[in-house]
């Protein structure tokens, strides 16, 4: 494994961890690089990573190093075949989490940022780490910068880290935003009223 691969998703693993997007233990993070992934271990701390916690698989079919990577392998893999995106972080981001379980198909962004640079956040079916899910990812991330497994977490892609982070704090705050004028008391809103304000779905 190339030293930078692993240290460039710790340095990630310590901002997303910090930033509030996911807790240590939740989470995983993975670089496509020279027709490999590098992804983090299971059960790996994001802040805590070192080279031992950064798992070389294949990009073109399941191998034996699966076993020690993140159950969510799959879910990388399936993303990088179908969509050109080389860089993939998936967060248990609170509020995005909570809206993918009240929304019906999608989270549409009301806050400026969100609605200029993020777009619609497709709701995606599917249980951890299986084909099913990783089939949903896939075709959600060929449109969009970023979905949100239902009950589960996002996942954000981009042709670098940066850009994935970048994508996956964006979902954040806007899936927080929107939660938070969803708690508006009903009529009194009347910025919210007069623009169309609604569940989405």
């Amino acid at each position: 494994m190339t030293s930078d691969a692993w240290q460039e998703i710790a340095r990630f693993g310590r901002k997303v961890v910090s930033s509030g997007l996911t807790s240590s233990r939740f989470g995983n993070i993975s670089i496509c690089q020279d027709g490999r992934i590098f992804i983090t271990a299971t059960g790996s701390m994001l802040d805590e990573l070192d080279s031992s916690m950064v798992v070389e698989v294949s990009l073109e079919n399941p191998c034996e190093m699966d076993k020690i990577a993140s159950i969510e392998t799959c879910v990388h893999r399936a993303i990088y075949l179908n969509t050109g995106k080389m860089a993939i972080i998936h967060t248990h981001s609170p509020y995005a989490v909570v809206l993918s379980m009240v929304e019906m198909e999608k989270v549409e962004p009301i806050d400026s940022e969100g609605v200029l640079f993020l777009g619609e956040v497709p709701i995606i079916e599917g249980k951890l780490g299986t084909d099913m899910l990783a089939e949903a990812a896939s075709l959600a991330l060929k449109s969009h910068m970023t979905c949100i497994a239902r009950g589960h977490g996002v996942f954000a892609a981009g042709g670098t880290l940066m850009e994935a982070y970048t994508a996956a704090c964006m979902v954040e705050h806007s899936s927080l935003v929107r939660y938070l004028a969803n708690c508006y008391p009903q009529g009194k809103n009347l910025y919210l009223n007069q623009h169309t304000f609604k569940s989405s779905g």
